[in-house]
């Protein structure tokens, strides 16, 4: 089992949070918590669908936690003003590739990462299932 290249994931993860969401267009910084823990797979192809082996396989699965701090326009006379976003996207990754992405998930969402055991590319549409507003981004 290879560990991940956590500096090539954050770079990932920014850049397609920023494509992805208009809001961090405005932002002044990023900030980045990773959550590195090895998650066993019944297949090679492990939390994504596809043409696998069928063999028990660990990888690492990396959960990247993103936020933000913005310029505070009604103190932004007085001086720069940060403000840190409420808001929060959360990345998944399997052996150091890209699953899919939220802003904001469900509460089970942290459920599975509190267990260590997220949920495979295919099966993560249950993070969707408590939170209406979730916008999701997945490559197949």
């Amino acid at each position: 089992m290879k560990y991940p290249n956590l500096e090539l994931i954050e770079y990932i993860t920014d850049n397609l949070a920023v494509e992805t969401f208009d809001t961090l267009y405005n932002s002044y910084t990023h900030r980045f918590k990773m959550y590195v823990f090895p998650q066993t797979w019944s297949s090679t192809a492990l939390g994504f669908s596809g043409c696998g082996g069928q063999a028990i396989t660990e990888a690492y699965t990396t959960v990247v936690e993103m936020s933000w701090d913005y310029i505070n326009k009604t103190d932004d006379i007085r001086g720069l003003n940060l403000t840190e976003s409420k808001d929060r996207i959360y990345a998944v990754f399997f052996d150091g590739k890209f699953a899919y992405m939220y802003l904001n998930p469900s509460e089970q969402f942290f459920k599975d990462l509190n267990n260590r055991f997220m949920e495979s590319q295919k099966g993560s549409q249950i993070y969707d299932e408590d939170y209406t507003g979730n916008e999701r981004l997945s490559f197949s």
